[in-house]
């Protein structure tokens, strides 16, 4: 099981070089040039079907990368063509652009085990993706312990869910906190390979937990090529970057550019069933 943590990349980089050539040290700065790739799509399509609502209010979130040092980290792609398409009902949702890079529709209808297109238009340029809506189960019970780490107890919740027999599954959690306002806090990811049938656990330990505070948890059904892709993420955010560490393979997600394949798409379109489960700290 492991946690979340976000990305960034870098195109341009600065070296301070010191070198204590005498009693007093002196500073030379270079300014490398390092090859910038240009601007790239980053698409983020998660469709979420919550267990017990229609799911006809959706969002995608269009931006490009921006060089590491730019101030102003979020570039809005605007003006875009967007629609999500069942393939096998030919059902056709747009989404359209409410603010600069965010587009919604609320008329979405979600299948369980469809298989969904994303189609995007920007630049004159079409990327495509295909992606099936997974199911979740629902999250069963929520326990509260306590975890020591280096003589210190921290409050841990494990969120259950109950695997299905002889079903290959795929599991994404988060985990909300929402004693003071409301924002993440964890992600795990998990999958059935040695628990198929069993109850499955995710778990988070976090020291800021409150007696009387409450939490959102909500588990997703996800694709295995989502999870490999989410795996490979966190396998570069926790490394340690030693100098026999793995060099960093590039985070390519599902999305296609079809007018030049060759110019690489960042981001990744989901779709899962998800169970929410609300859970107050004792």
């Amino acid at each position: 099981m492991k946690r979340f943590n976000q990305y960034i990349s870098s195109s341009t980089l600065f070296v301070i070089l010191i070198f204590c050539l005498l009693p007093t040290a002196c500073t030379k700065v270079v300014d490398v040039d390092v090859p910038n790739g240009g601007e790239r799509l980053i698409i983020e399509a998660s469709i979420n079907w919550e267990k017990g609502t229609s799911g006809q209010d959706q969002t995608i979130l269009l931006s490009l990368s921006t060089p590491f040092f730019k101030q102003n980290k979020f570039t809005p792609a605007i003006n875009a063509q967007v629609k999500v398409t069942n393939v096998l009902t030919q059902a056709i949702f747009v989404f359209s652009e409410q603010e600069s890079g965010i587009y919604t529709t609320s008329s979405f209808v979600p299948v369980l085990n469809a298989t969904y297109e994303l189609e995007v238009i920007y630049n004159e340029e079409r990327y495509t993706s295909s992606e099936s809506l997974k199911p979740v189960p629902e999250i069963t019970h929520v326990i509260q312990g306590v975890e020591s780490i280096i003589g210190e107890e921290t409050i841990q919740i494990s969120a259950f869910v109950q695997d299905p027999v002889n079903q290959e599954n795929f599991y994404y959690t988060e985990f909300w906190d929402t004693q003071e306002g409301r924002f993440l806090i964890g992600r795990e990811i998990e999958s059935d390979e040695l628990s198929d049938g069993n109850a499955i656990n995710f778990e988070l330990d976090d020291e800021g937990f409150k007696s009387g505070g409450s939490i959102e948890i909500f588990a997703y059904g996800i694709s295995e090529g989502y999870f490999n892709f989410i795996n490979l993420l966190l396998e570069q955010a926790g490394g340690e970057g030693g100098p026999f560490s793995t060099t960093p393979a590039k985070l390519i997600g599902n999305c296609v550019n079809q007018s030049n394949p060759n110019k690489e798409t960042l981001g990744y379109f989901r779709l899962s069933e998800s169970s929410k489960y609300i859970y107050t700290i004792e």
